[in-house]
């Protein structure tokens, strides 16, 4: 345990001397592991320091879930996460989801790195946000309430 303590305070240190404001607090990190189908739905959840939980889906992909007052909203959030991926599981359609998800998130990885690495020209940020806004376009395009199939709560970005 003081080997631990001793290496982190060495990074907070190193990253302190790289002009960074660090606070640390000793608390509770939670990983929720659910198995669906053959599918793993993790979850990860801590104390901000908002003295709030901080929510975030792990697997399949990782993605924030937001940030709540107690642990009973943390749980009624997973709660309705884990129903919609097993509706989804069920539909059969799971896989083709799961794979555009990944490349999504495999493509912003991408943005960043270009972004980061080479200089860009200004007409690819054009472009790059013509195509982002078609694939919005597409999917509000497609979130019409005869084809809803979770009502336990409404959708956050749609």
């Amino acid at each position: 345990m003081k080997d631990i303590d001793v290496k982190e305070t060495m990074h907070e240190m190193m990253l302190r001397q790289m002009g960074a404001e660090v606070t640390c607090f000793l608390g509770k990190q939670c990983f929720v592991k659910f198995n669906k189908d053959g599918y793993e739905i993790t979850y990860t959840y801590n104390i901000n320091l908002k003295n709030k939980y901080f929510l975030q889906r792990i697997k399949p992909y990782p993605m924030s879930a937001g940030v709540f007052e107690n642990l009973k909203d943390v749980v009624e959030m997973i709660k309705i996460d884990v129903e919609q991926f097993e509706n989804v599981i069920k539909s059969g359609k799971f896989d083709k989801f799961l794979d555009i998800n990944i490349k999504i998130l495999e493509a912003a990885r991408n943005l960043e790195d270009l972004f980061l690495y080479y200089k860009v020209d200004e007409n690819v940020f054009d472009d790059l946000l013509k195509q982002i806004d078609i694939v919005k376009k597409k999917i509000s395009d497609n979130a019409i309430p005869d084809k809803r199939v979770y009502f336990k709560k409404d959708p956050e970005s749609l």
